[in-house]
Parts: structure tokens; sequence; C-alpha cells
């Protein structure tokens, strides 16, 4: 039984490389670069690897103004900083001959040191950038298989082997884990795994013993760490019973984050991405997270409608897993809320609704919960379902294969031209379907390999070519 597991993974793994297009964004290679700064150097600060202020450019330094860079060291905050285009409320650039620092949480970076120290001592040159992108592109898509394999686990609760399968697969290929999670060493593969592991310990019809909420409450603590959103799941899995062990755990887990802030900016509540504001009028940001045509989630997912559905229903049923999943149903509207009125509502550079999907583990537990309890019991339901689920197959898998953020940037950068994402004469997801033709060969290529894994996986439990069919 192990055995098949392991299996399993290595297959999740090698599809989140069949794709041969190596998606990234600068902005991952703060978290890459930590484990040679760390072996190396002995401390958090990226001086080594950014340029010097009036030096000459170099290919292997990074601009030290870049936006993913920051001051710090003894009085930071009290600094006067030089001018850089930064985002909207992010900290300005480091002071020449100041210490540099990533804005992100480092928790990722904590993920990677497993598979990136050993690079290190190799020998492997921090300059190689190929060689960094290629090696976060591993982590990320062990920390998303990782992430998979306990959603699978989860699902098995409720549905059949049959079910279970597609709906991993679904996360792995109908979601932002198919172009941003699993494809390079952004923040998204740690906080999937986080909640995955709070709800593989929770998500069950029997009572639980109280290490098991304890657990929940360690593995968000860890996923804070990785992005601070997540603590925002703590209070949807607690329960009053022991809520204090979920919020003793944790207390314990997010522990490194308070270490690293105290180190990084003297100050354990400091965070290095600035006073960002949440100005963004809600109705606004909802339509842009929501319905935009190029942020939309109901554009890009639209079959999270049923593990909305299914968080409905929740609130009409008994049940462990019920009084959970209403919980979960709040944090996903305070989530939405939060996302809504942020400042930098759409993401970044992006393909899809990237925030929304820290939610994904949410919504797919939910749907497998509402699958076995009948939510696609009628044959309109099922065929709306897999209509939905289709179409977010196509524009994510499309998007594996071409996408290279050229629409995010030109003839502007949605950073700074937001009003882009709301223009339905050119939306995102039609540039990437037209783009397709241009991937040629290695397109045809990524196709077949992913489709071959696919085959492998339905081979090896049993289900092709039988028909799907819900356990209920």
């Amino acid at each position: 039984m192990k055995a098949r597991w392991i299996i399993r993974g290595a297959l999740l793994v090698l599809l989140s490389f069949a794709n041969l297009n190596l998606i990234w964004s600068p902005d991952v290679l703060p978290n890459t670069l930590f484990a040679w700064t760390l072996v190396r150097s002995g401390n958090l600060d990226y001086d080594e690897f950014a340029s010097s202020s009036g030096a000459p450019e170099r290919p292997d330094r990074i601009d030290r103004t870049a936006y993913f860079f920051r001051g710090c060291g003894p009085a930071t905050s009290d600094r006067i900083y030089t001018t850089s285009p930064r985002s909207e409320g992010g900290p300005p650039p480091p002071l020449p001959g100041g210490h540099v620092c990533s804005i992100f949480p480092p928790g990722v970076a904590l993920l990677a040191l497993p598979v990136l120290v050993p690079a290190v001592l190799a020998g492997v040159a921090p300059s190689d950038v190929t060689a960094l992108l290629l090696l976060g592109h591993l982590v990320a898509a062990i920390l998303e298989a990782g992430a998979a394999l306990l959603l699978w686990s989860v699902a098995r609760r409720f549905v059949s082997p049959r079910w279970s399968l597609a709906l991993v697969l679904l996360y792995l290929l109908a979601t932002s884990v198919r172009t941003v999670g699993s494809q390079a060493l952004w923040q998204h593969g740690g906080v999937h795994l986080a909640i995955a592991t709070a709800l593989w310990l929770v998500l069950v019809e029997r009572p639980i013993g109280r290490w098991r909420e304890l657990l929940a409450g360690l593995a968000l603590g860890l996923g804070t760490v990785a992005r601070q959103t997540t603590a925002i799941v703590v209070p949807g899995i607690a329960r009053r019973r022991a809520a204090l062990h979920t919020i003793a755990g944790f207390g314990f887990g997010v522990i490194p984050l308070l270490v690293y802030n105290a180190i990084a900016f003297n100050n354990p509540f400091e965070q290095g991405y600035g006073s960002k504001p949440f100005d963004t009028p809600i109705l606004q940001g909802l339509y842009g997270l929501l319905l935009s045509p190029s942020r939309g989630a109901l554009v890009y997912t639209p079959y999270f409608a049923f593990a909305v559905a299914a968080l409905v229903l929740a609130w009409r049923r008994r049940g462990e897993v019920a009084r959970r999943l209403r919980g979960l149903s709040i944090v996903a509207a305070v989530t939405l809320a939060l996302y809504a009125t942020y400042t930098e509502w759409w993401g970044g550079r992006v393909f899809g609704a990237r925030f929304l999907d820290d939610l994904a583990p949410i919504l797919f537990a939910a749907l497998a919960w509402g699958i076995g309890q009948g939510l696609l019991r009628r044959r309109s339901a099922r065929w709306a379902f897999w209509i939905a689920a289709g179409w977010s197959l196509v524009l994510f898998n499309a998007a594996a294969l071409v996408y290279d953020q050229r629409w995010d940037t030109e003839p502007v950068n949605v950073n700074f031209s937001p009003g882009r994402l709301m223009d339905w004469s050119d939306p995102q997801w039609v540039a990437v379907l037209r783009a397709l033709p241009s991937g040629g060969l290695r397109a045809t290529v990524g196709v077949l390999l992913s489709l071959v894994i696919i085959a492998l996986l339905l081979r090896l439990e049993g289900v092709w070519p039988r028909r799907l069919s819900s356990k209920g």
C-alpha cells in the first residue's frame, strides 16, 4: 500500500513537469537563493547576490532595488530610502550599502532546504538561473504532489476511488496549481500542503483526539510561515471543546516566522510586504476576483460553484464533517472579502485567480463531501459539472503549455494598469488560446506526456476505461 502511494506521488510530480514549459516570475528567486545564503553565509540577507550601488551591472547579480527586495537589519524603519518603482504600500528599496532581504515570508524557502541544500553542497552556482528555476520547480511539484495525495485520502472518505482520482486530477490540472503552484517556488505549494494536512487530520465523521486538533493547528501555523493569510483558516477548523489545543498548535507552528522577522527586521511582528493598503471598494474587488474576464475565479474555474454549493449544503446537514465545513465556509467568505479589498486584488502577473486558489484544498474537500452527499446525483448536475470542469481543463492546460506573461506586460503592465483585467474585448485566456499554435512540437510533446502520465495513473488505480460514478 505504501508503495502505491509513492508511485502515485512520483507520477503527480512528473505530471507537473509534463507541460515542458518553464513558467516562473522573478519573485521566486529569493525563495530559491535562501539555501545558498543560509549555507554559504550563515545569514538571512541577500547581500552577496544583490548589485552594489553605483557598481556596473553584472549578469550574476540581481538589482538591489528589485521589487522583491527590501532593507533589513538594525533600524530598518528609520532609514531614508532611495526611490524606485514599487507596488502600492510595498516597502521601499534598501539604502545604498544597506543589507538586502526578501519581502516574502520564509516558509517555502525553509521547505525547500532538503532539496536545495544538497545542490548547494554539490557546487551548483547561484548564478545558474536555469538550475535554480528547475530545482525550485522540483520543490514546488513535490509540495503540490504532497497536498494532492492528502486531498486524495480525504476525498476517499466520502466518494468512490474513481471520483477521488478525478478530483485529484482536477486539483492538479484545472486550477492555478497547473500554472503557478507546481511550476516554481511561489508560496502556494506551502499553503496548500499546510491546509491539506489540517483537513486530513480533522475531516472525519468520528470524534477525534485532541492531539489531532493540536497537529492541525500546528500545520496551519507552519502554513502561516509560508503565507500569513493561512492563519484565517484556524478559527474555521477549531472545535469549541478543543479550540485551545488548535490554537496552541498554531502558536508553536508560527514560531519560525516570528524568529525570522526578529532576526531580519528586529521585530517579530514585522513582515516583509510593507504596509499594503486594503482600500479597494469591496464590490469592485468582488467583481474582479469572481467575474472579471482576466482574473475571475468563476471565469477560470466555474466548477468551483459546485464547491460553494457543497459548503452551503453543509449548513443543512448534520455530522462532524458538516460542522467543520460550516466553519470553513466562513473562512472562505472572509478570505474572499479580504482579497476583494486588497489593493492588488488581481495577484500580480499570473494566469487566473491565484489568490483564491489558496482556498483550493478547502473547495476540493467540500466537493468530495458534497458529491458523497448526492450533490451530483442528477444527470443534469453531472453534465453541468463536467462541462464547467472541461472548460477549466482547457484553459489551464493551454496556459501550462504556452503562457509566458507577455499579455500581462504588453502593451501595459497590469500591475500598474489593472483596468485591462476588466476588458472583455481582450481577455487573458483568449490570448493564451490564440498562442497555442506557437507552442509547436514542444507543446505537442507536452500534451502527449501529460496524457501518458494520466493513463498510467488510471491504470494504476484500475479505473480505466470504466466510467466515473459517485459513491452515492
